[in-house]
């Protein structure tokens, strides 16, 4: 019994001493945080989902109160995802910002991303292209023009970092150009630029 006893003390003075070198040490429990919160990590190397969600708001408001989307004879207008290049030092996929743009857009109801046609051949439901193209097989459409997209989006993202003294800025370019396909013109263009400054990664913005 004594024995017992004095292993449950043990047990107990390690268990506090664990947790007071936790709470010393300033160790975070990994928790869940809101997505669009301002209480996330922001990395002075790399672009974040909140930079992702900024510059996708900007870009898409801007389009949509241009107007141009209106302008197309047939509504909602056909649009497809052109050329993305990632010209940053964090290579990540380029999706993260162009699946959020094509979203809001959907979701204005004024834009239809086709699958008929992709760059390069490719598009990213080969099974709806595939379904598309039997169908027009089986009516007898085959010789007629496809449903070709009004309109085409290509982006870039670019970097610009600098610094003085242990403070670093960083910058993070996003531009999106909008083609007409009948004109082969650019009729809208729009630029999100994403600034942070500091000595490292931190919490909050």
């Amino acid at each position: 019994m004594k024995n017992e006893k004095s292993l449950i003390v043990r047990n107990f003075a390690f268990a506090t001493t664990l947790t007071a070198l936790s709470i010393t040490s300033g160790c975070t429990p990994t928790q869940y945080v809101d997505s669009k919160g301002t209480n996330l990590v922001v990395s002075m190397n790399k672009v974040n989902i909140q930079d992702f969600e900024k510059a996708s708001e900007a870009l898409v408001a801007s389009m949509v109160e241009s107007g141009v989307l209106s302008q197309a004879p047939n509504q909602p207008v056909a649009l497809s995802i052109s050329r993305v290049t990632n010209d940053t030092s964090d290579q990540f996929d380029t999706d993260q910002l162009m699946k959020k743009i094509r979203i809001s857009l959907l979701q204005t109801g004024k834009v239809q991303v086709t699958q008929a046609v992709g760059l390069g051949g490719k598009v990213e439901d080969p099974m709806a292209k595939e379904t598309y193209e039997a169908k027009r097989f089986l009516a007898g459409e085959s010789q007629t023009p496809v449903d070709l997209p009004y309109f085409t989006i290509s982006a870039k993202i670019l970097e610009n970092s600098t610094s003085a003294g242990s403070t670093k800025q960083v910058s993070y370019i996003f531009q999106m150009s909008l083609a007409n396909t009948t004109s082969g013109r650019l009729v809208w263009e729009g630029e999100k630029t994403i600034t942070k400054q500091g000595e490292k990664n931190a919490i909050g913005f």
